[in-house]
């Protein structure tokens, strides 16, 4: 267990320390018992001076070998003295060794000289050996003794640290670590130190009981402000939903409003008249879905508040009723149109809101089953062009300033559509006075003032186009050049209203016997027509040429002073176009050498420039 484990750690830590404290301890009496043997040691010279050179001098003077003897025997037995030597000046010499000093290594010999007590004259010398091992053996002794001394105080102070460290601090320790282990936050902690008070702090164990205890006391303050917290978090999350709810439906309905409004705009740009009738009833519809009506109508005013059309839509089960206000003017209706006039707008949430002086508007709303009702004034340029209005008829409503401000762009929107309508009726109108005159000018500019039929400009610009088309397609292309006969006479005879006359009967005679709607006929001269014939080729164009020769002939208009008969006849050039035509001014040149060679034959008659002789008809000539 961690408890073990730390305690095994503390104890050994504080036994090693112990360990080092002895051994420092120890070491330092060895050196001290080594420098107090050491010092003995250095005063063994001095002694044996002091104490016993002078007796010593004495006997030897004396030659007093037994005192000499024993001198020497007391200064051997002095501690750490392993020999001394008498030596004379004679020669003689004298020694005693202490057997219990036998080390000659450790070793140290000092030469003491001898002199007479009654005169220091030298007699001798004294040589004494000294050894070191009593000092060696006094310091082993002192640590052996140290050690054994420490080893029974060591393992004694163990075991009672191991004792006490288990009483006094691993079993609290333990105790508090398995109480702390199974707390659980919110509940109020069980005591730590079990016969404790833990408000008085008297050690370090008790000092952190109380910590702990304040800890959770904080934790569980903190859990409390927590839990009050989560709670207002909670409370504002569910606001905060609701309000992005809230606010998400309300921009979605603002996206589809828009979406609405930008899809009736677009709808109304570029718009023909004959379809706005049905855009504006489509667009009636989609609005009065959006903003969840029964009924949902527009009118278009002309002037004095007099209703000129009514667009109106209603939900299923829902009867029309609008329509029965076209032709009326709104101003029967005073205290709504009052309303109209001084406010633009008519919010009525239930019809017990209508003052007294609304007697008619509250008959006319009760027949149409009206129960809440919304109208807004339409203006253009400063004056009213029409009414936007909404019905509720199942149940009442209370109409929001919301509803009445997307009311009022919906009636912004309509009145675009009311003045649309109105500019396309003006732009129709005037398109088809336009169409008119462009009619009447085109008719002024491309025919011919006397005769109605196409003029020379026109048949000019018909015969490029046609003969480039032919001359693409391969496809044949005739002309016919007419001339009336001697029509100078005829104006000089019978004046000129009746050759203007004439030339209208001729001119209508032509133009009655062209087969093909894109044949063409022009007065290109005074007296001069041409045909323009794309598809016929010779055959066709000769046989058409002598029936217009024939039916003019038939016309019987007299004209004496005619030399190719008694009556108005014409000559007739025929050409068709071939490979050799390379513009349609040779194609017209053939047809005036035809007409040409019909005039010098003896005019009244047909001539084509592919045949070799003309075609004629003699049996309705006559001749003068």
């Amino acid at each position: 267990m961690p408890t073990r484990r730390l305690t095994r750690q503390l104890i050994w830590q504080l036994l090693l320390y112990t360990l080092l404290f002895g051994v420092a301890v120890t070491t330092l009496k060895a050196v001290q018992v080594l420098h107090n043997g050491q010092q003995q040691m250095d005063a063994i010279p001095a002694t044996v001076s002091r104490l016993y050179l002078p007796l010593l001098g004495q006997s030897a003077w004396d030659v007093d070998i037994p005192a000499i003897q024993l001198q020497l025997r007391l200064i051997a037995q002095l501690p750490g003295v392993q020999s001394v030597e008498l030596r004379t000046e004679l020669g003689q010499s004298l020694r005693y060794e202490n057997p219990e000093a036998a080390d000659r290594l450790n070793s140290e010999e000092y030469r003491l000289p001898l002199r007479a007590t009654h005169s220091m004259e030298s007699i001798g010398s004294l040589l004494v050996t000294v050894s070191h091992q009593h000092i060696y053996h006094a310091m082993w002794q002192e640590v052996i003794s140290s050690a054994l001394q420490f080893l029974l105080e060591f393992f004694g102070l163990a075991l009672l640290l191991w004792w006490l460290f288990n009483r006094q601090l691993v079993k609290p320790l333990q105790d508090m670590a398995h109480t702390v282990r199974n707390y659980q936050p919110g509940q109020p902690l069980p005591p730590l130190l079990p016969g404790t008070p833990e408000q008085v702090v008297d050690n370090e164990l008790s000092e952190l009981a109380r910590a702990f205890r304040s800890m959770s006391s904080n934790i569980n303050r903190h859990l409390a402000e927590r839990q009050v917290i989560e709670t207002e978090l909670a409370s504002h999350r569910d606001q905060l939903a609701d309000l992005v709810t809230e606010r998400t439906r309300e921009l979605d309905q603002l996206l589809s409003f828009q979406q609405l409004i930008a899809g009736i705009s677009t709808r109304f740009i570029n718009i023909p008249l004959h379809d706005i009738d049905q855009a504006t009833d489509m667009a009636l519809g989609e609005i009065g879905r959006f903003m969840q009506v029964e009924r949902c109508y527009l009118i278009s005013f002309a002037d004095n508040w007099l209703v000129e059309t009514v667009h109106e839509w209603c939900a299923s089960g829902i009867q029309p009723t609008t329509h029965t206000l076209r032709g009326q003017s709104m101003l029967q209706r005073q205290w709504a149109c009052q309303q109209l006039q001084n406010f633009g707008l008519l919010s009525l949430d239930a019809l017990t809101d209508l003052p007294e002086s609304a007697s008619t508007e509250r008959a006319e709303l009760q027949a149409h089953q009206v129960q809440s009702l919304f109208m807004l004034r339409i203006d253009h340029m400063g004056r009213p062009v029409g009414m936007f209005g909404c019905d509720m008829i199942s149940r009442q409503r209370r109409w929001q300033g919301k509803e009445q401000q997307q009311a009022r762009l919906v009636g912004e929107t309509l009145a675009n559509t009311i003045i649309r309508r109105q500019q396309l009726q003006a732009l129709s109108s005037a398109q088809q006075q336009l169409r008119s005159a462009n009619a009447d000018l085109a008719r002024m500019a491309f025919s011919d003032g006397l005769t109605g039929i196409a003029n020379r400009r026109y048949f000019d610009e018909q015969l490029s186009q046609y003969f480039q088309q032919a001359r693409q397609e391969a496809s044949p292309l005739s002309v016919l050049q007419i001339d009336i006969d001697y029509f100078k006479q005829f104006n000089d005879s019978y004046g000129h209203l009746a050759g203007d006359q004439c030339l209208r009967q001729v001119a209508q005679c032509i133009q009655a016997r062209l087969p093909e709607p894109q044949d063409l006929a022009a007065r290109v001269g005074g007296e001069e027509f041409s045909v323009l014939l794309p598809g016929s080729n010779s055959e066709h164009a000769c046989q058409l040429a002598e029936q217009i020769r024939l039916a003019i002939w038939q016309l019987a208009i007299a004209h004496r002073q005619s030399s190719a008969g008694d009556r108005v006849s014409v000559s007739i050039g025929v050409a068709t176009r071939h490979a050799q035509h390379d513009s349609a001014h040779l194609l017209m040149r053939d047809a005036d050498r035809a007409l040409y060679r019909a005039k010098h034959l003896g005019r009244n008659q047909v001539s084509c420039a592919d045949a070799p002789s003309p075609i004629s008809n003699q049996s309705n000539r006559t001749f003068p």
